[in-house]
C-alpha cells in the first residue's frame, strides 16, 4: 500500500510486500528462500521470473530428509530483483524501504510463528538459531517486538550492490560456512553463478479465455494440462460430474508431474493433456502429496501491471539453518526432487526439483486476474476449482473463493465438510473415497487475487478467510 501510494506500480508493491514477508514471516519464507512469479505489464507483455536455486554442484546422494544438505541455492533475492528491474517503476531503495524498516524496528511475532519455533525447537537449535532473535524471542510468545538487526544489515546491502551483494562477498561467504557446519556441499561458485530463469509464462486458451501459468519447473503446468483437457467436456455447471471431471484431470495431470524438470517439458506436456482419461469411477492415483507452507502475493494497478507470486523456505523455516552474519534461514527446496533414481525429478548438481510453487493469471479480454495460493500440492486445486467456477459458472471470484473446496491427497479425496451433502453422495458413488475436513482447514490452501479492468480502471482485490490474509487497495 504505501509503495504504491508513493508512486510505484503493482511490480514495485508486489516486490515490497515479498520483501517486507521476508522478514516477518521467518517459519513460510525469507532472504534464503525462493520467488516464482508471472508478470502483466502496461503495455500487455507477459514475463515468468523463476527465482528457484539449483541443488549445489557437489550434492551428496543419497539425500537426507532433513539439514544443509537439502538446500538449494537461494533464488528468492535475485527473483525480487529481477521483479524491479523488469517491471518496477521505483528505486531498490525505495521498494526494500519497509521491509527494512521492518528489521530496524521490530516485528510483532505471530502466533503461528511463535507455534512452529515451539514445535521445531531441536531442528532450530540443530540449525545453529538458538541465538537467532527469532529463537531468544520463542519465550515470551506472540506479539513480542522481535528486532533483527543482521537480516537489516543483509537488506541494506542489496540496496546498495544490487543482488550480486548477496550472491557474492561476506553474505555467499556466510552462506557456505552455515551450510558447511551441517556437512552442506553448496559453494561460493554456486552461489556466484546463480542467476533467475526468465522466459515467456505458459499460456493456454480455455475457452476463449487466456490462462497463464508459471512455466517448469513450477508444477503450474498441471493447471494448464487440467483446463486443456477439459476443453474436451461439457462446460461445468458445480454438479457432482463436474466436479468429479475435475478431479480426474487433476490426478490425470499429476501422474506426469515428475517431467516438469524437464527441457521443454512445457510444449510435451501440452500435447500430453489431452491423453488424461477422465473415467466414469475414480481414479487412484498416488501422486498428489499433503504438505503445506508458502505465502502468496496479488498485485493489480489501473494502468495494467498485474503481478502474481509466491514465495518460500519450502518446509516450516526451511531447513532450519540459521545464517547468523545475514539473518535469515535458508531453504529445504531440494526434498522436492523425486526420490526415485529413475525419474526425471531425480536429484543431481546443478538441476532444479519440480517446485510447487504456481502462481497464474487469467486474462479475459480487458480484465486481468493475478492468483495464487499457498498449499503445495493443493495450490493448482485450488485455483482449477475457482477458474472453472468464475469462467464456467459466471460465478464472482470472491464467491468462487468461498465455495467450499475438495483436495486430492495420494488416493484420497479430502473435502470440507460443508460442501453439499448431496455433492460429497454423488462422489462417493462415482468412486471417490471422500475424507471430512474442517472448512477454513490449511489443506485448502488460501487464494489471493487481484484484477484490473481496464475497460473501467477498476481495480479489486480479494483474500481467502481460510488463513491469515488481507485485501486493500490504494
Amino acid at each position: 500500500m504505501r509503495v504504491g501510494a508513493a508512486g510505484g506500480n503493482a511490480a514495485d508493491a508486489a516486490a515490497a510486500a515479498a520483501a517486507a514477508l521476508a522478514v516477518v514471516l521467518p517459519d513460510a519464507c525469507g532472504l534464503g528462500g525462493d520467488l516464482l512469479c508471472i508478470i502483466r505489464k502496461a503495455d500487455g507483455t507477459t514475463t515468468a521470473i523463476n527465482g528457484v536455486g539449483k541443488a549445489p554442484a557437489g550434492i551428496q546422494l543419497p539425500l537426507p530428509t532433513d539439514g544443509a544438505q537439502v538446500a538449494a541455492v537461494p533464488g528468492f533475492v535475485r527473483g525480487v530483483c529481477d521483479l524491479i528491474e523488469q517491471a518496477g517503476a521505483l528505486s531498490r531503495a525505495e521498494v526494500f524501504a519497509p521491509a527494512l524498516e521492518l528489521a530496524r524496528d521490530g516485528v510483532p511475532m505471530t502466533r503461528d510463528t511463535e507455534d512452529a519455533l515451539r514445535a521445531y525447537g531441536d531442528r532450530l537449535t540443530r540449525g545453529g538459531a538458538d541465538d537467532s532473535p527469532w529463537v531468544r524471542a520463542r519465550d515470551t510468545g506472540a506479539g513480542t517486538i522481535v528486532r533483527l538487526p543482521q537480516t537489516a544489515a543483509t537488506i541494506q546491502t542489496v540496496i546498495d550492490g544490487g543482488a550480486d551483494a548477496f550472491y557474492n562477498g561476506p553474505i555467499a561467504e556466510a552462506i557456505v560456512s552455515a551450510m558447511a557446519r551441517e556437512g552442506g556441499a553448496m559453494s561460493l561458485e554456486d552461489l556466484a553463478t546463480h542467476e533467475s530463469v526468465i522466459r515467456p509464462p505458459v499460456a493456454t486458451d480455455y475457452r476463449g479465455v487466456t490462462v497463464l501459468a508459471q512455466p517448469p519447473s513450477s508444477q503450474a503446468m498441471l493447471l494448464t494440462m487440467a483446463l486443456r483437457r477439459l476443453t474436451a467436456e461439457p462446460t461445468s455447471d458445480g454438479s457432482p460430474v463436474a466436479h468429479h471431471r475435475a478431479v480426474e484431470a487433476m490426478t490425470g495431470a499429476f501422474a506426469f508431474r515428475d517431467r516438469i524438470t524437464q527441457d521443454g517439458a512445457d510444449a510435451e506436456l501440452m500435447a500430453l493433456a489431452d491423453s488424461i482419461p477422465i473415467s466414469e469411477r475414480a481414479s487412484r492415483a498416488d501422486h498428489a502429496k499433503g504438505y503445506n507452507h508458502t505465502t502468496s502475493v496479488t498485485v493489480a494497478d489501473r494502468e495494467g501491471t498485474v503481478v502474481s507470486m509466491l514465495v518460500s523456505v519450502f518446509d516450516s523455516f526451511g531447513c532450519a539453518t540459521w545464517v547468523a552474519e545475514g539473518g535469515f534461514f535458508v531453504n529445504d527446496r531440494l526434498l522436492s526432487f523425486s526420490r526415485d533414481p529413475e525419474s526425471p525429478n531425480a536429484p543431481a548438481g546443478g538441476k532444479r526439483p519440480v517446485h510447487t510453487l504456481a502462481p497464474a493469471m487469467i486474462v479475459d479480454g480487458q480484465r486481468i486476474v493475478g492468483i495464487s495460493t499457498p498449499s503445495a500440492d493443493g495450490q493448482v486445486q485450488a485455483l482449477l476449482q475457482v477458474v472453472l467456477a468464475h469462467l464456467d459458472e459466471g460465478v464472482e471470484i470472491g464467491e468462487a473463493i468461498e465455495r467450499p473446496r475438495w483436495r486430492i491427497v495420494g488416493d484420497r479425496l479430502y473435502a470440507e465438510h460443508d460442501i453439499d451433502p448431496a455433492l460429497r453422495a454423488a462422489l462417493l458413488e462415482l468412486g471417490h473415497e471422500v475424507v471430512d475436513e474442517e472448512p477454513g482447514d490449511s489443506l485448502f490452501g488460501s487464494i489471493c487475487a487481484s484484477e484490473v479492468d481496464l475497460a473501467t480502471g477498476l481495480v479489486s482485490a480479494w483474500a481467502d478467510p481460510r488463513r491469515e490474509s488481507w485485501a486493500g487497495a490504494w
